[in-house]
């Protein structure tokens, strides 16, 4: 979701700052699309950011051992992540 606002912002602000050659009143239209593109690249920054968590995350590995008694009766299960 941050990646595709932070495209957005990054494209609306550089024809903002660029494309638009029309004056308004008390209104900088070139600051207003550098303000955007700054804003588009703080999201897709967070993006990366909880990109890398997510991926973190689905390293993790999980292994299961299972201790029954010699009687059949009583068991314990140890999960360990890695």
């Amino acid at each position: 979701m941050f990646a595709a606002l932070g495209i957005i912002l990054i494209v609306g602000g550089a024809i903002i700052a660029f494309a638009i050659n029309t004056a308004v009143d008390n209104v900088d239209l070139q600051a207003l699309g550098y303000i955007l593109m700054a804003g588009g690249a703080a999201s897709l920054l967070i993006a990366a950011i909880q990109g890398l968590g997510w991926m973190s995350r689905s390293n993790r590995k999980f292994e299961t051992e299972r201790h029954v008694s010699p009687d059949g009766t009583h068991y314990v299960e140890e999960t360990h992540t890695s």
